[in-house]
């Protein structure tokens, strides 16, 4: 069986890449460039990012030679489908009917997973709570790409 038929769909947290570009070798990067997985975004996603852009560059800055924020975000990218609003807008409502007593801001991510039918990967424990879709954390994103 060709390797591209066993790669696993997965809509991915901010959090998740938040943690991945602070470090470029960590586990969560090496995970986000593993060609066994697909890895899906929502468009929301970058104004997550940008929000922590100064957080991410200072813990960036005490990596010798750490390349730039910017140059960071396009490599990490480069293996994450950003999924724009209008292709799981059909989703939104029943996303957030889902979210609005856990965490609203993590209806996009939510949303997307619904349109695609896949899990999420996220470190933030309030994500388990909602039941619509399987959500791992990295641990159990660990065991997948062992598999």
């Amino acid at each position: 069986m060709e390797r591209d038929k066993e790669r696993i769909r997965i809509v991915i947290d901010t959090n998740v890449l938040i943690g991945a570009l602070i470090k470029d070798n960590s586990f969560k990067a090496r995970i986000v460039k593993d060609r066994h997985f697909d890895f899906f975004f929502p468009d929301y996603g970058h104004i997550e990012i940008e929000k922590f852009r100064d957080y991410i560059s200072t813990k960036r800055g005490k990596v010798p030679a750490a390349p730039s924020f910017d140059y960071a975000i396009t490599f990490l990218l480069d293996s994450v489908t950003t999924v724009p609003r209008q292709l799981y807008k059909d989703q939104v409502q029943r996303a957030y009917k889902e979210m609005a007593a856990i965490d609203p801001k993590d209806t996009p991510f939510l949303a997307l997973a619904l349109h695609l039918e896949s899990p999420i990967w996220s470190d933030d424990t309030h994500l388990k709570r909602q039941t619509l879709v399987p959500c791992y954390t990295t641990g159990e994103i660990s065991r997948l790409s062992e598999r």
